[in-house]
């Protein structure tokens, strides 16, 4: 987590702010600004065909009795070949997988036990706190000798909370006590990580040297908060809320008004948390921020208006920082200054800012404003079209793979932020998928209940 050395530039802020203020078109949105009665289109129903489909892949793909599907196609790393990352799986059941119900029962059982496909390894009994869910659940592969001493047992806060959502999210769909329950046990494990500052430690003690404990992720925070903002909606538990509350006060903390970013993070070394510089900046903070806290609070502008207006200038600053140019036009949205260096696009994170975008369209449409509203509706709509290209035809199914270049290649073995987590060789990603379908739909998996 040291910084890159990464120069943020004013002068090139300054254009991008522009630029994002402007568009790629000045005569469509000279348009739009003079319509006083423009409205936000409602998804196309190819888009919401598309959607479903790319979802479908993965249920096409699963195991018909555990729900489990693998994340990667096309990456032959021992965790890619044999693995379900639980934060993909948290997006299927928030994407109404037909197999919601398989896998939730997959996951209420806790198993810690020995697995095999039908009962697959799903809870860390090891560590402090001792009831997380690991990242990624062994489903294949179970004849190889030895398969648990090289295999990923990291356990994380961000992960479980997604998956929590997921649960509470087909609870309030089924009414299955289960998926409630469940929700809750992944509330318990993410409450036993907050620190007294309010902020969220990535994972338990006894994990990698405490390598995560001494740890805490914006991203992470974000996710836990909007899972336990959403669980005490639905509960009316004031405890929930309170942690949330505490959660959303160390954000505030990790904010860097004067580059207009959350940090990363920040790491605790020698008895003290130090902070993330720029040059470790995560386009996700960006996306990822709880939009209707910011605009309630006056550290983020004195009315709604400049509290809207600080979001779109943490949105330039994203791009200035991430953002993958194709001339004139946006490609797409890194996943660091570093990995923007090589030209690397998340086809994720991509579609979490593309649904950004829309947001703020539709902020500003409610506060009457038709020509912002237009220009965040357009950004919106190219990103969109930007991702629809870089879907490849493989035996007659539209694939989303993890990374691409703007070209369309696959971006394969990149440094996301270091050369320890690299972009893997896959053509598809669960994650671009459903993210891609949620962007297609118009609908924020993060926000469902906003």
């Amino acid at each position: 987590m040291l910084s890159t050395g990464y120069t943020f530039s004013p002068g090139r802020f300054f254009v991008l702010t522009v630029w994002l203020l402007l568009g790629s078109s000045l005569a469509a949105l000279a348009a739009l600004a003079a319509e006083p009665s423009f409205t936000i289109p409602k998804p196309s129903s190819e888009h919401e065909n598309l959607a479903r489909r790319l979802a479908a892949s993965l249920d096409q793909r699963a195991n018909l009795q555990t729900g489990l599907s693998l994340s990667y196609m096309g990456d032959e790393s021992i965790i890619a070949r044999n693995g379900a990352q639980i934060y993909d799986t948290g997006l299927r059941l928030l994407a109404d997988s037909r197999f919601s119900a398989q896998i939730i029962q997959t996951f209420a059982r806790n198993n810690a036990a020995a697995a095999n496909p039908e009962m697959p390894q799903t809870l860390a009994s090891q560590f402090s706190p001792a009831n997380g869910i690991y990242s990624w659940i062994r489903i294949e592969g179970f004849d190889q000798p030895g398969w648990w001493n090289n295999w990923e047992w990291s356990v994380k806060t961000g992960e479980n909370a997604w998956l929590g959502k997921g649960a509470l999210y087909f609870f309030r769909a089924s009414h299955d006590p289960l998926a409630l329950k469940f929700a809750k046990e992944r509330a318990e494990f993410i409450l036993a990580l907050q620190d007294e500052d309010g902020g969220i430690r990535i994972g338990p003690r006894g994990l990698a040297d405490d390598f995560w404990w001494q740890r805490k992720s914006t991203e992470n925070n974000e996710s836990a908060l909007s899972f336990l903002d959403d669980l005490a909606r639905t509960t009316g538990e004031k405890r929930y809320q309170k942690a949330a509350d505490r959660i959303y006060a160390w954000l505030v903390t990790i904010y860097d008004r004067e580059n207009h970013v959350f940090r990363r993070g920040e790491v605790e070394k020698d008895g003290q948390w130090r902070k993330d510089g720029v040059g470790d900046f995560a386009a996700d903070t960006t996306s990822w921020v709880p939009i209707e806290r910011i605009l309630q609070d006056a550290h983020f502008g004195t009315d709604r208006r400049e509290r809207l207006a600080e979001i779109g200038k943490m949105m330039a600053a994203t791009l200035e920082l991430t953002g993958v140019m194709s001339g004139n036009n946006l490609a797409g949205i890194s996943y660091s200054p570093r990995s923007k260096k090589a030209g690397v696009i998340s086809l994720e994170w991509s579609s979490q800012y593309a649904l950004l975008c829309l947001r703020l369209a539709k902020e500003y449409h409610w506060e009457g404003d038709m020509a912002k509203a237009g220009i965040y509706y357009r950004q919106y709509a190219d990103l969109v079209q930007r991702l629809l290209g870089y879907l490849k035809e493989k035996s007659g199914e539209r694939l989303a793979a993890h990374a691409v270049y703007a070209d369309g290649r696959v971006a394969a073995g990149e440094p996301m932020w270091d050369e320890v987590a690299l972009t893997p060789r896959a053509f598809l990603s669960a994650a671009s998928h459903l993210y891609i379908g949620f962007a297609l739909k118009g609908l924020d998996p993060l926000r469902l209940v906003d």
